[in-house]
This record gives structure tokens, C-alpha cells and sequence, in this order.
């Protein structure tokens, strides 16, 4: 049993140890060693001392229950006979150690503990004080929540040792239940009164940590900080800390020396001063308030959430113009795309335009102009490799990329194909090199790499192939005799960025880019924090945070593995703190692969967290009304699980939208956030509130369903609704699907609202009323296209000298130098 266990341990610690090699050798090899130096050390040390601190702990205790037994005796049957054996000492001593060896090492700090030291010991101060305690906000983000997972270990340790304590004096004579009432020897009673102060200390404490969470979430609606929880509740709490403490030294004196009357009603004051404090302080705040009125009163302090929630979220980085707005419906009928991305991607599956199963859709833009990017890959399951499987067959799967006029339909509904950029007119598809990284794919792939491209660990060394052998629990791999096998683990693209920034939040969509011939996935990454005082709370999942700013874009080459992180260009404190932590670890723009750094989405989640808190808050100076998010974005359930639908703004980057509503329910603006280099966020408000949102909604609906003409077997499902700012107003699009079981959706029509008149159309161009935009293809098919495509810019230039737009005459101008600029075919 003994040799068994022996080789149980070794094979537990010898996995455990080649699973740290080989998660080191996988952070290096994606330059991110740092990273896991920083995380593997500070954990360890982090557990280490609070283990040890915790086993300390425990055989102070057990050795204090050991020092109160005389002699344990074991019954032992020799034949008939009866015989009692003392337990040496020795084998007591030996068997409190070793319990206390097996609870410390249980009582650790959580492993996430360590970016909470991190940031409190290296985090950029904030240098903006909260008016209360006066302590830079990066007290409250930085070193708050690492005292607090400190306080919880040290309580969960004195309450987990209180009770194996007990259970083991109730084993013995010392403490028992006798005569119908409970004896405790005199040591036992010192020893548990001592274990109690233990937790009134930390009571004393949680009474400390109480004032400062107070301004995280105050008693007010939505967690406002009141003029109760300043003037009652923050001094209550400050006074109940050192009152405990005090109470504490009289219930250890007067217990330990065996006045137990004096110590119980010590403790008993105590809990009616803490009760009757909490219920009488906040009417006695109240009551003897300099300002009588109870809105004056709160003013100053609702004027202070107002200000933090600004910083917290960026709201002051919102820009109030209207430059990203398109100059007519005209400019709109080409930028916004009339598919979302659901319907797009089952239309091409199930109308076989796609060899394999649709793995996300992208977009690409040009001045008003958006086209859709369908990424096509193989199953999950031809890309898994088991125990069994060859080196190579994990790149045998193709891929490619299909190029889709965004704002356009054929004559029975179905997506247009365009042709890709560089290639023949005839080719909207592009294969692409074989894809090793992608959304939610399991298990680990083992490619041949001589170029050294990939980023994954080589097995060409004995240690190499045995520490990913064990630690994958593959032995198979001892035996390759292949050069330059990499083994590539992670491979979600999801999972691998959380491994590499593990400090981020993570934007919900992976939006796929093709660019030079490559597939990059993009994900945008958010600096969060739960412990940012005073402002509004979001809740994201299930934690409600306090401090959400967009912080990078996370770029992964789905081919290689690398991953770069683009920092924004202007960075809160706790991003900026992580990027003088780890600078290796951020990306310049210019090091980012040509084509991708002008094709990156728009923050999506942060935008509409934004245009939320811009809502209710209003911007700085204009906070008199109290809107909303409209709670219905006028698509079908099924549809609107897909990504966002983006449109392209007059600059060429894509961007995103959010309507937003004034306290009657009137659309008031729209929340544009754009992508590319700049991510930056845009107010465009209406001179004068627009029509009811519902409303809105009802009518476009209507004029869908009465112009809609419907096979009996199928369904009309509609899409969601793009709020887009057209010359200082805002046009509402929405597109309705023809729906089938056995057929691919098609496009059945488009719905716009311009104030309160509808039209529709089979495309956008019709609703709008305007001319059909030029082909999205890259050079015209025929010469007639192109004479065409040249009278289109020419009638915009001269639209734009008659009403002296120069933005939009020079727009035109530089598109028609583009077009000029193609080569012959």
C-alpha cells in the first residue's frame, strides 16, 4: 500500500509539475512569459504564506486540545482479553500536524488573487480623491478588494478551525453535555473565549471595510450615496469598529479570568449599541440635518454620483456632433448593411453558397460602402484530434471567405455575392490558409511548423514531448520522430485571451477580419472593476461593476495563434496600469498585419453600456431629462442572438448604433461608436423629439406585413432595427425575412421610417426612393457599369457644390479617385 501510494504521488506530482512547464513553455512561445512569471509566482506565494499562516493557525489550536488531554486510551482485544493502549505523544503531536498541514493547504488565498496584490502594489494612482474619506479611487479599485478577499480567507480560517476545535473537546470529557446542562472545563472555556475575540476582531473589521463599501453601493435607488449613509451610516460603522475592538479586551479579560457574567453582558451591550445604532442613527441624522428639505438635501450628493458615473464609464469622452452622420438617404442606401448576420449565414448554408458551416460574419468598409464577410470552416469534429490521430490532419480542413453586397438582394430574396478585393470578377470566394484558432473548439492540434510561425510550443526535445505527453495525457507523443511538431492547446479564441489578459473583461462577439489574405478574430477587451465608489452600477453577467471603459482590441491570427493587444489611445487607470505592468505583452498599431488595424469593429457592449448611462444622465451640462434604451430592438428573438450589424460611416470604418429615448418614449439620438484606429463615440441628438419608439415599431411592422408577399409554409421574421443618423435626423431600417423549414431565408423586404412616414421596398435603395448604389464589387463588370459608377460621383459632386457641402463633395472626390486609380482588366 505504501509503494502504491508512493507511485499515486509521483504520478500526481510529476503531471502537476510538466503541466507547469508546459504552460510555461505555451505563454512563451505567444511572448507572454510575463504573464504567467507574474501569475505563477505572486499565486504561489500568495497560497504558500496563507497556507502556511493558516496551518500555524490550526496546530496552535490542535496543540491546544492536545495540551488538555492527561493520556488517550484506545481499547485493544488481544484474544478474549480486553486490553486499554495509550496513543504515545508523539503520534498526537504528529497527527495535529499533519491535520494542520491538510486544512492549510485547503485555507489559501483564490488563485485570482493575485492581480489584486498586483494592482495594489503597482497601480497607477487615479490622483482624484473621494470628498468623503479624502483616499485616492485607487484605494478603493486597487487595495479594497485585496484587504476584503484578505478578510474573508481570515474568516472562513477562525471559523473552520472554531468548529473542528469544538468537535474535538466534544470528544472528549472537557466539554459534554451532563445533567441537562453543558459543562466546559476551565481551559476549554479559555480556549473557545479566545477563539471568540478572534472573531470579534474580525467583526471589528468587517465594521472597517463596511465604511468605505458604503460609497460602492449606498442605500438610495440604484445604490445612490445618501446623505444618510454619509452622515449615519460611514460614522456608525467607524465607531462600531473600534467599540467592538474595545469590547473585544473586556470579553478576553473578564473571560479569561472567569467572570463570564461581566464578558456576557459586555457582548450583549455590544450587539444592542450595533442594532440600535443601525436603526435609530439614520432618523437622528435626519432629524437634526441643516437643510430641512429632503431633495435639497440629496442634491449635492446626486450631483456627485453624477460626476463619478461620467468618469467611470467615459461619458465625458462622448463627442456631441454630427460628423459622423450621412449627408443624405442617398449616401445611406450603399453603408447600411439590410442583413443581419444570422439570416446571412443560414441563407448561403442552406443555399449551398458555402462549402462547410458559417463561422462568424465581418464587415468591410469603404466610404459609404459595407459589404459582409461570411467566414465558412469545416465541423468541430474534423478538427479535434484524439490519441489517434496524425499530425497533419489538423490543417487538412479548408476554409474561406465570401464577400456579400451588405445592402442588397437578388430578385428572389437571396444574398449577393460580390466579388473579393484583388481577385476575378467571377470570385466572391477566397481560401484561406488552414485555421487552427476559432470560437469554442476543444481539444489540441499538433501541427509541422518549420517556419517557426506558429505560436505554440516545438516538441522536438525528449523534455519538450514528455511535458506535453503527461500533462495532456497523451504518451503518444514520446514517440514522434517528426522535426518542428508544434502542439497547439487553447485553441478557443476566447480562451486563449483570456490566458493572455487574463485583467480584461471580454466583449460577448468574436468578429472575424480578412485582411492580406488572412483571418484575424477580433475581441474587444474592457478594464472593469467592482470596487470604483460612487458611481452608477452596470451589471454585466452576474457582478455588477461600478467602472467600465473600453481599454484594447484583442487581434488573433486564427492561422498562427498570435495574439496582439491594441491599447486604446486613451487609456483609464487601471488599463494604463496594466500596461506598464506588462508592456510586451500591448501591440503598436503599425506592428498589427496591413488591413486590420483599419478593419476593427467598433465596441459594441461598451457603446451600448454607454448610450444607457448617457440616457439617464444626459451629457455634462444637459442632465434635465431622464431617457432610456429602448427595451425592444424590433427583431425576432432567433435574429437578434446573432453579432451586431454594423454600418460604414463617411470615413471608411464600421460602426455601430444606439437609439436612444427621452423620459415620453420619443427617440431623442443615437449613440455611434466607429472602429478602426480611432474607436471614438458620438452623441448626435435630435433638434426635436422624434416619433413614439413603439410607435415607430407598429408602423414598420405594419408596412412590412401588409407589402410582404408570403408563401403559406413559411414565416415572416424580422430583423433588428438600425437607428441611423441621416441629416440631422435619425432614419429607422428594418429588414423582414422570408422563412422557410426546408429552404434558405431570403430577404422579403425593408422598412423605413423618416419621422412618422413609411415606405418600403424589396432593398433599401427602393424604400429609400433613391437609385440603386453602385456594385460593391472592387472594378465594374462592364464599361457601361463603369461610366455609370463615374455619372453617380459626378451627380454627388454637383449635389454637393449646390448646397455647399465640401465634406460631402470631397468624399465623392476621393471615391472617384479610387475608381480611377483600379487597373484594367
Amino acid at each position: 500500500m505504501l509503494t502504491l501510494a508512493a507511485i499515486a504521488l509521483l504520478l500526481i506530482l510529476g503531471r502537476a509539475t510538466t503541466g507547469v512547464y508546459a504552460d510555461y513553455q505555451w505563454y512563451a512561445a505567444l511572448g507572454a512569459a510575463s504573464v504567467w512569471r507574474s501569475q505563477t509566482l505572486i499565486s504561489l506565494a500568495l497560497r504558500l504564506s496563507s497556507g502556511l499562516l493558516a496551518s500555524a493557525f490550526v496546530f496552535a489550536n490542535l496543540y491546544g486540545v492536545r495540551r488538555s488531554l492527561v493520556s488517550l486510551v484506545l481499547p485493544r482485544r488481544v484474544a478474549n482479553i480486553e486490553i486499554g493502549e495509550e496513543i504515545p505523544g508523539t503520534y498526537l503531536v504528529g497527527a495535529a500536524v499533519l491535520l494542520s498541514l491538510v486544512l492549510g493547504a485547503f485555507l489559501t488565498l483564490p488563485n485570482t488573487s493575485w492581480m489584486s496584490w498586483l494592482l495594489s502594489r503597482r497601480g497607477v494612482p487615479f490622483g482624484e480623491s473621494d470628498p468623503y474619506f479624502e483616499a485616492d479611487l485607487g484605494f478603493y479599485v486597487y487595495w479594497l478588494p485585496f484587504e476584503n478577499s484578505v478578510y474573508v480567507w481570515a474568516l472562513i480560517a477562525v471559523l473552520v478551525v472554531a468548529a473542528v476545535v469544538i468537535f474535538l473537546y466534544a470528544l472528549t470529557p472537557s466539554l459534554r453535555w451532563e445533567r441537562g446542562s453543558l459543562y466546559v472545563s476551565h481551559y476549554v472555556r479559555r480556549h473557545l473565549i479566545a477563539l471568540g475575540c478572534l472573531v470579534m476582531l474580525l467583526m471589528a473589521w468587517s465594521y472597517r471595510l463596511d465604511a468605505y463599501k458604503i460609497l460602492l453601493a449606498g442605500s438610495g435607488p440604484d445604490g445612490l450615496f445618501t446623505f444618510v449613509d454619509h452622515r449615519a451610516d460611514i460614522p456608525v460603522s467607524l465607531w462600531m469598529s473600534i467599540i467592538t475592538v474595545g469590547a473585544d479586551f473586556v470579553v478576553l479579560f473578564f473571560g479569561w479570568t472567569g467572570q463570564l457574567r461581566v464578558a456576557v453582558i459586555a457582548l450583549g451591550a455590544l450587539l444592542v449599541i450595533a442594532l440600535g445604532a443601525r436603526q435609530l442613527s439614520p432618523a437622528i441624522a435626519r432629524h437634526f440635518a441643516p437643510v430641512s428639505d429632503a431633495a435639497l438635501r440629496e442634491r449635492p450628493y446626486a450631483q456627485v454620483h453624477v460626476d463619478y458615473t461620467r468618469r467611470a464609464y467615459a461619458l465625458d469622452r462622448i463627442q456631441a456632433t454630427d460628423s459622423v452622420a450621412f449627408a443624405s438617404v442617398a449616401d445611406a442606401a450603399g453603408a447600411v448593411s439590410v442583413w443581419d448576420p444570422l439570416p446571412i449565414e443560414q441563407s448561403l448554408e442552406r443555399g449551398q453558397e458555402l462549402d462547410g458551416v458559417a463561422r462568424g460574419v465581418g464587415w468591410s468598409a469603404l466610404p459609404d460602402r459595407l459589404t459582409a464577410i461570411v467566414v465558412t470552416g469545416p465541423s468541430e469534429q474534423g478538427m479535434v484530434l484524439d490519441a489517434d490521430a496524425s499530425v497533419a490532419s489538423a490543417r487538412d480542413a479548408s476554409w474561406s471567405a465570401t464577400r456579400v453586397q451588405a445592402n442588397a438582394s437578388g430578385e428572389n430574396g437571396e444574398p449577393v455575392l460580390a466579388a473579393m478585393p484583388g481577385s476575378n470578377i467571377s470570385s466572391a470566394s477566397r481560401a484561406l490558409p488552414p485555421v487552427l484558432i476559432f470560437d469554442s473548439v476543444p481539444g489540441y492540434a499538433l501541427v509541422v511548423d518549420s517556419t517557426g510561425s506558429v505560436a505554440a510550443p516545438a516538441l522536438n526535445s525528449t523534455l519538450a514531448r514528455l511535458s506535453h505527453g503527461w500533462s495532456l495525457q497523451n504518451f503518444r507523443l514520446l514517440s514522434l520522430d517528426r522535426p518542428d511538431v508544434r502542439v497547439v492547446t487553447r485553441r478557443g479564441v476566447k480562451q486563449r485571451i483570456e490566458a493572455v489578459a487574463p485583467f480584461f473583461l471580454q466583449g460577448a462577439s468574436v468578429l472575424p477580419v480578412v485582411a492580406a489574405d488572412s483571418l484575424f478574430w477580433t475581441v474587444e477587451l474592457y478594464a472593469a472593476s467592482s470596487y470604483y465608489p460612487l458611481s452608477q452600477r452596470v451589471t454585466i453577467g452576474d457582478i455588477d461593476y461600478g467602472y467600465f471603459r473600453h481599454a484594447a482590441t484583442a487581434v488573433v491570427n486564427a492561422h498562427t495563434g498570435r495574439v496582439w493587444l491594441v491599447a486604446d489611445r486613451t487609456v483609464g487607470p487601471i488599463a494604463k496600469s496594466w500596461i506598464e505592468i506588462f508592456p510586451s505583452l500591448f501591440s503598436r498599431p503599425d506592428q498589427l498585419p496591413r488591413g486590420v488595424l483599419e478593419s476593427l469593429p467598433p465596441p459594441v457592449d461598451g457603446v451600448r453600456i454607454q448610450a444607457g448611462l448617457l440616457a439617464h444622465f444626459g451629457m455634462r451640462g444637459d442632465s434635465s431629462w431622464m431617457g432610456r434604451l429602448p427595451w425592444n430592438a424590433g427583431a425576432d428573438s432567433a435574429i437578434h442572438a446573432g453579432s451586431a450589424t454594423l454600418f460604414a460611416t463617411t470615413r471608411g470604418t464600421t460602426a455601430c448604433s444606439q437609439a436612444v429615448l427621452d423620459s415620453t418614449d420619443r427617440l431623442a439620438g443615437v449613440v455611434v461608436g466607429t472602429g478602426g484606429r480611432s474607436g471614438d463615440v458620438y452623441w448626435i441628438a435630435l433638434t426635436t423629439p422624434g416619433p413614439r419608439w413603439n410607435s415607430s415599431l407598429d408602423a414598420l411592422r405594419r408596412a412590412l406585413d401588409s407589402t410582404a408577399d408570403m408563401p403559406r409554409d413559411a414565416r415572416l421574421h424580422f430583423g433588428d432595427v438600425r437607428a441611423v443618423p441621416v441629416a440631422h435626423r435619425i432614419v429607422l431600417i428594418q429588414p423582414a425575412y422570408e422563412w422557410k423549414s426546408d429552404a434558405p431565408p431570403s430577404l422579403a423586404g425593408v422598412a423605413v421610417a423618416r419621422d412618422t412616414l413609411v415606405t418600403t421596398g424589396r432593398s433599401l435603395a427602393a424604400a429609400l426612393g433613391v437609385a440603386p448604389p453602385p456594385s460593391a464589387d472592387t472594378l465594374p463588370a462592364t464599361p457601361a457599369d463603369f461610366r455609370a459608377r463615374v455619372a453617380l460621383l459626378y451627380d454627388r459632386m454637383h449635389a454637393a457644390l449646390q448646397h455647399g457641402d465640401w465634406a460631402a463633395f470631397g468624399r465623392a472626390y476621393q471615391t472617384l479617385g479610387r475608381l480611377l486609380a483600379q487597373p484594367d482588366q
